[in-house]
């Protein structure tokens, strides 16, 4: 995944999001954490508790990277396009 084509969807408060092709033709979003220093253990707590929310306006997450220099977020990536674009 470190390596798949990525697009530019939006930038937060938390760090960008890319949509990203595998090589499988699966297309999801990552969320690229930017400024986040904790320990991995932490990290993971962090993760777990992210993963188990379920809500219908939601996307679950899919899986997640944790190294030194680089966190990531997966989730499943959806074309409705960005809550942002749907609240304006």
């Amino acid at each position: 995944m470190l390596r798949a084509s990525a697009e530019v969807l939006g930038k937060g408060t938390f760090g960008t999001v890319y949509k990203a092709s595998l090589e499988d033709a699966t297309t999801v979003a990552v969320k690229r954490l930017k400024e986040v220093t904790v320990g991995k253990r932490e990290f993971e707590q962090q993760m777990e508790i992210v993963g188990r929310i379920r809500h219908e306006n939601v996307v679950s997450l899919r899986a997640y990277y944790y190294s030194k220099e680089e966190k990531l977020m997966v989730y499943d990536y959806y074309e409705q396009g960005s809550v942002s674009a749907m609240l304006h």
